[in-house]
């Protein structure tokens, strides 16, 4: 049994990770830089505090780091805000969790505004009880920090946390929080379908398959 809930956001609430793929498409466009598949998934990976600078680097972009966050941020605003759209079964399965009174926490890598925004837009922000950003801890997902930071601002021990993640770093550092795991199928992780079932508590390919929802 869990009585708090921690999502990730992108790949996990939100159909977001090709709105991604393009975003950053666009922006490599601007400089004739094409990434290799290795690229792409090792990136992935990385918080945003880590893959934007290092793309910079990689590539020598005559671009100040700041100037990228910046660009981004407001491409995925507008996205997020105006069309990223909800998994399917995701809003009401979140709505069923707050009405049997199961704390709510958000920990994501992504743009806090983005975020936000596309929650107000679908109808979830009004379940999310508290938000956790791998921005204020410094550290990737295959660490512990920032699920146990959402554990902590929803004021549940961690044993008592489910953690639903896209990513196998996210499910090792919600594992290392201590905290049970539900891997979530994405079109982006199809090639990790075997790890993800190894790690996780639980794999599910469908927000419906949770009718057990608070087991």
């Amino acid at each position: 049994m869990f009585s708090g809930a921690i999502f990730d956001v992108d790949g996990t609430i939100l159909d977001s990770m090709r709105v991604w793929e393009d975003m950053t498409a666009r922006f490599l466009k601007k400089y004739d830089i094409e990434l290799t598949a290795e690229m792409v998934e090792a990136y992935r990976n990385m918080t945003l505090e880590v893959s934007l600078p290092l793309i910079v680097s990689t590539f020598g972009l005559n671009i100040d780091e700041q100037s990228v966050f910046e660009e981004f941020n407001h491409m995925a605003f507008e996205e997020y805000t105006q069309r990223v759209p909800a998994k399917p079964g995701v809003v009401e399965y979140i709505q069923r969790l707050s009405d049997a009174g199961v704390k709510i926490a958000v920990a994501t890598s992504g743009f806090p505004d983005a975020c936000k925004g596309a929650f107000t837009r679908l109808g979830i922000a009004q379940y999310i009880d508290a938000y956790a950003f791998s921005s204020e801890v410094g550290v990737d997902k295959s660490n512990p920090d920032v699920y146990l930071l959402a554990a902590q601002r929803i004021g549940i021990e961690p044993a008592y946390c489910m953690v639903f993640e896209d990513i196998l770093a996210g499910i090792k550092g919600a594992t290392l929080a201590g905290m049970q795991t539900t891997a979530v199928y994405d079109l982006s992780n199809r090639s990790e379908t075997d790890a993800l079932r190894q790690c996780a508590g639980r794999y599910i390919t469908d927000w419906s398959e949770l009718d057990d929802f608070t087991a």
